[in-house]
């Protein structure tokens, strides 16, 4: 990151480790990421925030969204499956909302399933209607 990239994606415990210091709620996740993107360590944030939803920080606009009412069944790869499924969208040339929507109804669809399993495409078209975004400037 010292040289600068195109996006990362942290979760709160990474993010703390990369910012040195440990917000309090939502709001100062956010900015925290966006001082990476200030700094030019990022073009863009993608912050996963558990329980509290998710972000997507960029040098004009950050994206909000609220976590999906689930039960999750695991744990195990969500950030993996979030951070592919917004990959995927970006590389396909799709828009911001679209790539983040979909990122975290893939995060969510893989806590529905045990072990190391992934999210399924079935769960994860069911899930983006539901997720609900917000954007700030």
């Amino acid at each position: 990151m010292a040289e600068g990239v195109e996006l990362v994606k942290p979760n709160l415990r990474e993010m703390r480790e990369l910012v040195g210091h440990e917000p309090s709620d939502s709001a100062e996740w956010e900015a925290a990421a966006g001082t990476l993107v200030r700094s030019g360590k990022a073009a863009m944030v993608a912050l996963t925030m558990g329980h509290l939803g998710a972000a997507l920080v960029t040098s004009d606009r950050v994206w909000r969204a609220k976590p999906l009412a689930i039960v999750p069944v695991g744990g195990v790869g969500a950030g993996d499956s979030f951070l592919g499924a917004l990959v995927y969208g970006l590389a396909s040339g799709a828009s911001l909302e679209h790539c983040f929507r979909q990122a975290v109804a893939a995060g969510a669809a893989a806590l529905l399933n045990p072990g190391t399993e992934l999210s399924r495409p079935d769960d994860v078209k069911r899930l983006a209607e539901q997720v609900i975004l917000s954007t700030a400037i």
